[in-house]
């Protein structure tokens, strides 16, 4: 650094690269010897590297979301979470360009060839005419401490994990003794934090900036220690303070020095940089030096200043008391001094030079900067260096909400509800070489339906203890509650694929659907006999609902294992439109459905009968229901009326039958009761 830098800046694609120079400390020898100059570069500041390819070291990825448990993995069920921050990924460099490090190379070189101002740059004739007039090198460095500086006050970390402003980040510490290295650093961002970050990246600067502290080794100034005396005056002043005092001390000797070092009798010249580190020190050891010198020099002025002459003029006799003896000499009040000029062997100057090398801090600096210009001139490349990440869909996967909607039998109540012993579901999902996993699940039901309410939590065999109610369910893939109506939800889950994931998957699959397979098991149809009031008529006893190997694809996140999905015609209730009056009025409605039996012939006819011991309080729903079997529009049916009258031993009694009335459709049957005289209706002769 004594001898002068030079500064090179150049420009490439509209970005200026500066490279500060230094000069070997012995330059000039080496030319001497033959060899050449050498010159060392350091980067002015740091800047983002690039890959080999010429695309910068940088990803920003910005991700943000709501999971809640049904679609996402690592997500309790009935409960959500929102997330978003930013993830900045880059790496700095002190190395520029390739090309900006040659052309700085040539021209350092070519300002050199100009002429110099001193021995350092000074390029010896004859060096000119080389292949190579200089070595050029980076400068070594000793040590290296990388900080980043960003949004939060020490650079590394700020606030707490889910705070806005949350900063972590890696890559600060000890760096490479390598200028040309490269830094990487890895910042994790709170949301308002990544949105400063992504904000800065599109504008002139970023909040972000990386420096290096870095210790340099560079030889000091020469530190030259220049003494020289006049021992004439020297002689001269040591005769005159020996006229008035007859002895010095070792403390006069050098109270003396000291006076003729002010009067320029003594002269001490000291050059040395005291602004270089550890300058203090160093004058405090050359200070030292220099009493030791001064001392030595007394020691050297008393063997010959004070040196006895071959001849002494004393013509007074001593008087008594008078005698001195000084370093061993005897004289008296009237003793002489005589400087032999002939025999002065003291030196009249010392030189003392210190050359050495010292550790130099130097800071070298850089902001995350340069995107903003880079996609301004090519915004197609935005998708390279920016991208989002919508947390909604990652790690997904597919909760299949399954629930038997099943009127369960009550026997408490007689004859009531579907007579389904338990259905069943299988939910399929494709393994990566297109084997469907089946998950399964029993529906059975509820083992008291009269005592069970909405709010209650009924376990079946096998189910986790400690679930939740309806209203919050938990993460067991089973949780078992009822009503009378309802009794289970199986929650079926699978991490969903990519399409691209999966090889042989069945015909028409795509990731955001599964496979379900549902059975229903019925009991076998009760007794006219057990409940007067209901016909249940069941043609099969199981039922799947969903044919073939892999049942049903669908994309429904809600699959009802429904027991009218097993061709189920339910006419409830069934009433008539007139009142009875008398107990010998019977009205009789006869119910046939549609289409063939199981045995090939025409399904059979049910009757229900209503009498007037039927209304008020004593009135019975009456309910028919047949379930066929054959999955899909359940069949049509008709019904007709006929009406008896009962007479007497002396009264003929009356009846008629009602033509028969198409319907179609599970629901309520209102039937029309027709008059006797109402067209179509048949009067049987009563006799």
């Amino acid at each position: 650094m004594a001898g002068g830098f030079e500064t090179v800046t150049l420009n490439d694609a509209g970005v200026e690269y500066a490279l500060v120079f230094l000069p070997d400390k012995h330059n000039d020898e080496l030319q001497a010897q033959g060899s050449n100059p050498v010159f060392y570069w350091l980067p002015e500041r740091m800047r983002l590297a690039r890959k080999p390819n010429g695309d910068l070291r940088l990803s920003f990825l910005h991700f943000m979301g709501v999971q809640d448990g049904e679609t996402n993995i690592g997500v309790l069920p009935g409960q959500t979470r929102e997330t978003s921050g930013g993830v900045l990924s880059f790496a700095m460099t002190g190395a520029p360009p390739d090309g900006v490090l040659q052309a700085a190379h040539k021209q350092i070189l070519e300002r050199m060839q100009q002429g110099s101002r001193d021995r350092f740059w000074q390029v010896k004739p004859g060096m000119a005419d080389r292949s190579t007039i200089a070595d050029i090198r980076p400068i070594p460095i000793r040590s290296s401490t990388l900080r980043l500086m960003i949004t939060d006050q020490d650079g590394t970390q700020g606030g707490n994990a889910g705070d806005p402003f949350f900063v972590t980040a890696q890559g600060a510490g000890p760096g490479s003794l390598i200028p040309t290295a490269e830094h990487p650093f890895v910042v994790n961002l709170g949301t308002f934090a990544a949105a400063q970050v992504e904000q800065g990246l599109l504008s002139t600067e970023v909040p972000i900036g990386v420096t290096a502290d870095l210790t340099l080794p560079l030889w000091a100034p020469i530190t030259r220690l220049h003494m020289t005396a006049n021992w004439e005056r020297v002689f001269s002043h040591f005769t005159a303070q020996a006229s008035a005092s007859y002895w010095w001390s070792s403390a006069d000797l050098k109270a003396t020095w000291n006076t003729l070092r002010i009067n320029g009798d003594i002269q001490v010249e000291l050059e040395m940089d005291r602004t270089i580190p550890g300058a203090d020190n160093k004058e405090a050891m050359v200070t030292k030096y220099i009493d030791m010198l001064v001392a030595m020099w007394l020691d050297q002025a008393k063997q010959v200043i004070f040196q006895p002459m071959p001849e002494v003029q004393d013509p007074a006799p001593p008087k008594p008391g008078g005698l001195l003896n000084l370093f061993g000499w005897g004289f008296n009040a009237g003793f002489n001094l005589n400087f032999r000029r002939d025999r002065v062997e003291i030196a009249n100057s010392f030189t003392f030079e210190v050359d050495e090398m010292y550790a130099q801090p130097s800071t070298m600096g850089g902001n995350v900067d340069g995107v903003a210009d880079l996609l301004a001139a090519h915004p197609e490349l935005k998708s390279r260096y920016m991208r989002t990440l919508y947390l909604d869909n990652w790690e997904r996967k597919i909760t299949t909400v399954c629930r038997p909607v099943i009127k369960w039998p009550d026997p408490a109540h007689g004859v009531s509800g579907d007579p389904v012993k338990f259905a069943s579901v299988q939910i399929g999902y494709p393994s990566v070489n297109g084997e469907i996993a089946w998950s399964a699940h029993d529906f059975l039901p509820p083992p008291r339906p009269q005592d069970v309410d909405a709010t209650t939590d009924v376990h079946s065999e096998g189910a986790p203890v400690g679930e939740t109610t309806p209203l919050a369910p938990a993460s067991s893939p089973t949780l078992v509650y009822a009503s009378g109506a309802t009794s289970e939800v199986f929650f079926a889950r699978q991490t969903q694929k990519k399409a691209e994931e999966v090889a042989g998957a069945p015909e028409g699959w795509r990731p955001d659907k599964v496979f379900v397979r549902r059975t229903i098991q019925f009991d076998e149809s009760p007794s006219a006999l057990d409940d007067r009031f209901s016909r249940i008529i069941v043609e099969a006893n199981e039922v799947d609902l969903d044919p073939g190997p892999f049942g049903t694809l669908t994309d429904s996140l809600d699959v009802a294992v429904r027991a009218d999905n097993a061709g189920a015609l339910v006419l409830a209730p069934i009433s008539i439109n007139r009142d009875l009056t008398a107990s010998n009025q019977i009205v009789e409605v006869q119910v046939q459905p549609k289409g063939e039996g199981p045995d090939g012939g025409e399904r059979p006819i049910s009757t229900f009968t209503f009498t007037m011991a039927d209304t008020g309080e004593d009135y019975k729903e009456r309910r028919f229901a047949l379930y066929t079997g054959q999955p899909g529009r359940p069949p049509a049916y008709r019904y007709r009326v006929r009406v008896i009258i009962k007479g007497t031993l002396f009264e003929d009694g009356d009846e008629w039958i009602g033509p028969w009335t198409d319907g179609e459709g599970s629901g309520d049957l209102a039937v029309r009761v027709p008059k006797k005289t109402a067209p179509g209706v048949t009067v049987v002769s009563q006799d």
